[in-house]
């Protein structure tokens, strides 16, 4: 989900996804394929699952193209209802095919992803790439810090990406004195003009949201690790 949803989404996609009903299923088939791929590593019988779950996952994109941009709290609760759908959906598929709870995977490169938690670690990880840039958007501007609608800034997504994967990476090592050292050389380049003076209080918003974000994945993965 967190690929096909976030990863594979490109900017040019999620426009094409709001103003035609063949951007909508696009995306689906890309989600589709993505759940496919993603479940052979665990059991290759498993793609009626993926094709029904990308089914509903363009079902519920479909309605939330639908109702499209209302303001900027609305649209924070409808993308936190939409994850939420296609959460439950997910939840649904791996109970019903019996996958919800322990489980061995049923290839070689299936049990290499479970053992000591290489795929919790591998999710974190993605988790604070373009999906963790989407969630601070809209958490930005559902709280009324940010006007700025997506995709953003050039370049600005892919710097956060960097951004939170350092800092994730150092807090699970242990070296959480290098956390500030991330964030004092983003407030100083962005401090020499541009939306950091433009706008300080959606700039600072974002970038606390964002450290905070990756801070809790690497304290997350950090436990993992712990024996």
């Amino acid at each position: 989900h967190l690929l096909g949803d976030y990863v594979l989404q490109t900017d040019g996609l999620a426009r094409w996804k709001g103003r035609s009903l063949w951007g909508v299923a696009a995306h689906g088939a890309i989600v589709t394929l993505t759940l496919w791929l993603c479940s052979l590593p665990f059991s290759p019988l498993w793609w009626p699952y993926a094709l029904g779950l990308g089914l509903l996952h363009t079902a519920i994109d479909l309605v939330r193209a639908r109702l499209g941009s209302i303001s900027p709290a609305a649209d924070l609760a409808l993308f936190a209802a939409d994850q939420v759908a296609h959460g439950l959906t997910i939840v649904a598929a791996l109970a019903l095919s019996g996958w919800l709870g322990a489980r061995p995977a049923e290839t070689a490169g299936g049990r290499w992803l479970q053992a000591e938690d290489r795929l919790l670690l591998l999710s974190g990880y993605v988790l604070l790439t373009m999906p963790a840039w989407v969630l601070v958007h809209f958490l930005s501007r559902g709280m009324g810090a940010s006007q700025t609608c997506l995709p953003g800034r050039p370049g600005e997504k892919y710097l956060g990406m960097l951004e939170r994967g350092l800092i994730a990476t150092f807090v699970l090592a242990g070296l959480l004195v290098l956390v500030p050292l991330v964030v004092a050389r983003r407030l100083v380049l962005d401090g020499r003009g541009g939306r950091a003076t433009a706008e300080p209080l959606a700039y600072l918003n974002e970038v606390l949201i964002s450290v905070v974000l990756a801070v809790a994945v690497g304290l997350f993965l950090r436990g993992l690790a712990s024996p």
